[in-house]
C-alpha cells in the first residue's frame, strides 16, 4: 500500500470555496465600516467647529460669528496644515467652510450664522455631509 501525504485537489477546492464565502461576507461589512468611520470623522469636525464658535461667543458677549477671521484662530493648530480641518472623504485639509450654505459634497463641514431682525448674529448652524446625505446638524443652544 502506498502512503501519500498532502491534500487532494478536492480538499483544496473546498478550502478555497470556504474562503470565498467568508470574503463575500467580510468585504462588504468592511466597506460599510469604513463609511461609518468617515461619517464619524465628519461629526467630530463639526463638533470641533462648534466648540470654536461657542468659544468666540463666550469671548464676545454672546455674539456669534461665521467669519473665518473670527472662528479659525480658535480651531486646533496642526503643525503641517494650520487651523484647517481634514475632509474625511477627500483627505484634503479644506474644511470648514465659512459664512455660506455648505455644499453637499462628501465630508463638507461648514458654519452659517443665524441673525435676528436687527442683523445681529445670535446663533449658528453647522452642517456636515457624509457620503450620501447630511449626517450632522448642530445649532447654537444644542
Amino acid at each position: 500500500m502506498r502512503n501519500s501525504e498532502g491534500f487532494t485537489l478536492i480538499e483544496l477546492m473546498i478550502v478555497v470555496v470556504i474562503l470565498a464565502l467568508l470574503a463575500t461576507i467580510a468585504i462588504p461589512n468592511f466597506i460599510k465600516l469604513q463609511g461609518r468611520a468617515k461619517e464619524a470623522k465628519v461629526k467630530g469636525a463639526a463638533h470641533t467647529l462648534q466648540l470654536a464658535a461657542e468659544d468666540f461667543a463666550v469671548r464676545n458677549g454672546g455674539i456669534y460669528s461665521d467669519a473665518e477671521a473670527d472662528v479659525k484662530p480658535l480651531l486646533p493648530n496642526d503643525a503641517l496644515n494650520g487651523r484647517n480641518l481634514q475632509n474625511a472623504f477627500t483627505r484634503n485639509w479644506s474644511e470648514p467652510q465659512y459664512a455660506t450654505a455648505v455644499n453637499a459634497a462628501p465630508g463638507a463641514v461648514g458654519i452659517l450664522a443665524v441673525q435676528d431682525a436687527t442683523g445681529t448674529n445670535v446663533g449658528y448652524t453647522i452642517n456636515g455631509w457624509g457620503q450620501e446625505s447630511e449626517v450632522v446638524i448642530l445649532s447654537s443652544g444644542n
